[in-house]
């Protein structure tokens, strides 16, 4: 079996060190864990002989609070296999960026949704001048040997010219994207609700692969919950779990628009609205919808062969 996404998402741990107001992380109930490094291990060789291409170590938690972080991407480079993260930077001295530069690291996407006060009102629990101070260390450090990132989110008035003057895309950074804050599904309401929807988003057909930290297959990274787990690699194979009765339903459902009893009833990434969410990207300058902020996959109603 051949993935259609070569992306494959593995939640490396769920454990945070901030409290985000963006974030949904006080709805959070799946126990807080680390995937190991042996469990992580047999996970990539079974997509790298599916035709993985890029390993994504993070999920709904900050990466860099793994101490085995940087063997898990070691291990990937070592496959031949492109690595991507997202993190805070919260803890990312230099130690840490020596560690991850040298394990191959091909993409880090630091979010920052804000600038100086505004940025701590966001991401509670961290001071901007130190998130500065790791991420500008980093960037030094990397000598163009990893694509860097940034995320932002415009929560306090910010214009999308202070971001671009601060960040420098294209000469300081590589990307940058400004983005609208989404749901979560329907935890928040930061989209508000439209009564123009579409059937499906097409996560359930060419969605990347989404593993959580226990082992657990879900069909979407909005999903923090785990309410749509599809099986568990522990103790199948994620061949078996693509094909399994559990991720045919949940396809089904998104076939017919019929998404009752599912996350997906209410999420706001099946509104339809003239407003993109994404309002600057010099990675996608034509600010295309309908795909991932990772490695710009498209989705669409297609399943893997």
């Amino acid at each position: 079996m051949k993935l259609l996404n070569s992306e494959v998402r593995i939640e490396n741990t769920n454990l945070c060190n901030a409290k985000c107001t963006v974030c949904a992380r006080d709805k959070l109930r799946r126990p807080l864990t680390t995937m190991s490094l042996g469990a992580f291990r047999k996970l990539v060789d079974q997509v790298k002989y599916m035709g993985a291409e890029t390993i994504s170590v993070f999920g709904f938690g900050e990466p860099l609070l793994d101490m085995q972080l940087a063997g898990k991407i070691r291990y990937c480079t070592d496959k031949g296999l492109k690595t991507f993260i997202t993190t805070n930077s919260s803890v990312l001295d230099v130690r840490r960026s020596e560690e991850l530069i040298d394990a191959g690291l091909s993409h880090i996407r630091f979010s920052a949704h804000g600038l100086y006060k505004d940025y701590e009102k966001v991401h509670r629990g961290i001071k901007f001048d130190m998130f500065l101070r790791h991420t500008m260390n980093f960037i030094k450090m990397s000598k163009g040997l990893v694509t860097i990132s940034v995320s932002a989110i415009p929560l306090h008035g910010e214009s999308i010219a202070e971001f671009i003057s601060f960040w420098k895309p294209g000469k300081l950074i590589d990307y940058l994207e400004i983005w609208k804050p989404h749901n979560w599904t329907s935890t928040k309401d930061y989209r508000g609700k439209t009564t123009k929807r579409k059937k499906t988003c097409g996560r359930p057909f060419s969605g990347p692969l989404q593993i959580q930290a226990d082992g657990t297959m879900i069909v979407c990274c909005f999903d923090y919950n785990g309410k749509m787990v599809v099986g568990d690699t522990n103790t199948e194979s994620i061949e078996s779990i693509l094909k399994g009765a559990k991720f045919k339903a949940i396809r089904e459902k998104h076939r017919s628009g019929n998404l009752y009893d599912l996350p997906c009833e209410n999420c706001d990434q099946l509104n339809i609205g003239n407003d993109n969410p994404l309002l600057y990207s010099n990675r996608d300058p034509e600010r295309k919808i309908n795909c991932t902020s990772s490695t710009k996959f498209t989705l669409k109603e297609k399943e893997n062969d």
